[in-house]
């Protein structure tokens, strides 16, 4: 089992830490509610403001959303997809709740690991 990584698993006590922290932790962005049996979109980007490095051997792998331990989605990249720029990596997921969710990013860096992000509830009230 890789390690994984969240902002909590290190203390961010310097700003090298931070900005390493702050390129490396996927981040959801969604609303607080959902409809049941509707399409809902969860955007999920790799880093609060810093850009990434984007080479051949350092880019991020793929971007996973899961619902408490159920992978719900995924979007895999190959080395060169977004060019060589650095950037943040970023994915729009469109997905169907039945529930209310309680999901987590996840998001692997070829370079320095597996990284989690914040949970985010999302409330699905029955019809």
């Amino acid at each position: 089992m890789p390690l994984i990584i969240t902002p909590r698993s290190l203390a961010c006590e310097n700003e090298v830490r931070r900005a390493y922290f702050d390129k490396h932790t996927p981040v959801i962005t969604c609303a607080p509610t959902a409809v049941r049996g509707e399409k809902f979109k969860v955007n999920v980007r790799v880093g609060i403001t810093l850009k990434h490095p984007n080479t051949r051997e350092h880019y991020y792998a793929y971007i996973q959303l899961w619902n408490l331990e159920t992978l719900v989605a995924e979007a895999r990249f190959g080395a060169g997809t977004f060019g060589s720029a650095p950037m943040q990596a970023e994915v729009d997921f469109y997905i169907v709740p039945k529930v209310s969710l309680r999901l987590t990013a996840m998001a692997y860096c070829t370079k320095h690991g597996l990284w989690k992000s914040e949970e985010v509830f999302v409330k699905a009230p029955e019809l």
